[in-house]
């Protein structure tokens, strides 16, 4: 994985700044989404890799995605082929939005609770995020019973971990 992150950074980094020279974000982060999406299903990802030759692996995948490919969606895919890199096509997409949102000053924050919160409940949250790191928030919740109370709050590539599973399993530990 950490390879594939390695090998995928140049291809999203060229891509983004072509997409942010010609303005067409969106339609870059669109088509890379398509090309991720085909190449995540590793029946299709065998089936390219196995094609005679790259150029026939190539054109399998602009086939499949032709409604979707601008001429240098197109290209792009004919380069990932020659180069044999489908398989990065995920980590591209991923870096690509990871670079978007920096871009456009917005962050992805993940909010896993034991109880579903009102929509009200999280705009101070939001705010207050938003503050502390000057961009907007995309705050996404996901549910866990499990945590029995309180909440997991991921913010990049740090964790609060706020949750009661997590005190109690810490108080055990302390007793034993």
């Amino acid at each position: 994985m950490a390879e594939n992150i390695t090998v995928a950074r140049p291809y999203a980094e060229a891509v983004f700044k072509l997409a942010l020279e010609e303005q067409k974000l969106d339609e870059w982060q669109n088509m890379l989404c398509a090309m991720s999406e085909a190449c995540s299903n590793q029946y299709y990802l065998a089936f390219l890799k196995n094609s005679s030759s790259s150029e026939d692996a190539s054109e399998e995948l602009v086939k499949l995605l032709k409604d979707l490919l601008t001429p240098e969606g197109e290209n792009f895919v004919r380069v990932l082929g020659t180069n044999g890199r489908f398989e990065v096509l995920p980590q591209i997409y991923e870096l690509f939005t990871a670079m978007r949102n920096a871009h456009d000053k917005l962050m992805d924050v993940e909010l896993i609770s034991a109880r579903k919160f009102a929509p009200a409940d999280l705009e101070p949250l939001k705010a207050k995020l938003s503050q502390k790191y000057g961009c907007s928030i995309n705050l996404h919740s996901k549910i866990d019973p499990s945590l029995i109370g309180g909440a997991v709050l991921k913010i990049g590539d740090k964790v609060i971990d706020a949750s009661l599973k997590t005190s109690l399993t810490e108080l055990s530990s302390t007793l034993r």
